[in-house]
């Protein structure tokens, strides 16, 4: 009978793109292609969006509006809706309820690293 590895007590479990999905057949991955909520999400990151979930204020919310799918924080002000950008140049835009419709909820954002990289030195020893 082997002896169990020491090593076995430092072993951490896997991660797995499964374990940020909480309604399977509501859940939808999207690429983002504006820079509209920079420095949030940016230009090409991958979006989760939960179509199950209650858009609450201040959330990343996916809306189409004029038939064309947006990505903004959701605020309701009595009996208008402000679609807010996180990137200041970009202009809310203000709405009735029944202008949009709020298509899911951002819940996680997946974003390649594309930050400038060199090829470094070889050290010699």
């Amino acid at each position: 009978m082997p002896f169990p590895s020491p090593a076995d007590d430092y072993l951490e479990p896997t991660s797995s793109l499964d374990d940020l999905i909480v309604h399977p057949s509501a859940t939808f991955f999207i690429k983002i292609s504006s820079a509209s909520m920079e420095p949030t999400f940016h230009r090409g990151d991958m979006l989760i969006v939960d179509r199950a979930l209650v858009p609450l204020d201040y959330r990343a919310v996916v809306v189409v509006y004029h038939g064309h799918y947006y990505v903004r924080r959701i605020i309701a002000e009595d009996e208008r809706i402000i679609l807010k950008a996180d990137n200041p140049a970009f202009g809310d835009i203000t709405v009735s309820p029944d202008d949009i419709q709020v298509w899911g909820v951002v819940t996680y954002a997946i974003h390649k690293d594309t930050s400038p990289t060199r090829k470094l030195p070889r050290r010699v020893k």
